[in-house]
């Protein structure tokens, strides 16, 4: 408030989009040192030797990848809600904001020592590139002239035990991190030209 002259303009739609399965996710520090940001240009974020120099770095910009994570979840993103019954005019509820997104993964047979770097993240602020099964990389874009990518911001990054699930379901460990409000308003997709970084991306050793 206070309202423009007309309600804003919204692009008229020309195909379907749906990002599809998350298979892996990588991650990234938000910041490389300071108030700086990780990012690539997006064009270069369509090369393989772009990422080779992210995985390799031992400064700030360094980004790991996940094994295959399965069964992805999302729930929240719906409206935080006020009021109904007498408490408004009417009954009618006022939408107040909105929830964050919570994804949860299962890491499924992987090694321990995997969990156990994860979890150092924990106490980082990073955010995550997504990585679906046609091998397409999900981040956040910008307007600018060279538009850039960056790693989506997350919040409570978890990652879990071992769960010893028995004979009928393999063991695995729960991942999870939450997406704040918004946080799709300016998500990009980037198809790789080069490589498919389900196959072609490995995580330097430690």
């Amino acid at each position: 408030c206070p309202a423009g002259n007309a309600i804003a303009s919204v692009p008229n739609a020309s195909c379907p989009q749906d990002f599809g399965q998350i298979q892996k996710i990588i991650f990234q520090r938000i910041f490389s040192s300071g108030t700086t940001k990780n990012s690539m240009k997006q064009a270069d974020a369509k090369l393989l030797a772009s990422w080779t120099a992210l995985f390799s770095s031992t400064t700030g910009t360094k980004a790991v990848i996940t094994p295959y994570v399965e069964a992805p979840t999302a729930d929240g993103g719906d409206a935080i809600t006020f009021g109904g019954g007498n408490d408004t005019v009417g009954g009618v509820t006022k939408v107040i904001g909105r929830n964050p997104v919570n994804m949860t993964f299962a890491l499924r047979q992987i090694e321990q020592g995997i969990a156990k770097a994860l979890k150092k993240l924990m106490c980082e602020i990073v955010g995550v590139y997504l990585v679906n099964g046609d091998g397409q990389i999900m981040g956040i874009g910008d307007s600018a002239t060279t538009p850039n990518l960056y790693p989506i911001p997350i919040n409570s990054l978890f990652v879990g035990d071992l769960r010893l699930n028995g004979l009928d379901t393999p063991d695995e460990n729960a991942l999870s991190f939450s997406f704040q409000p918004n946080w799709s308003d300016d998500a990009v997709v980037i198809t790789p030209t080069d490589f498919n970084p389900l196959t072609d991306l490995a995580n330097a050793n430690a």
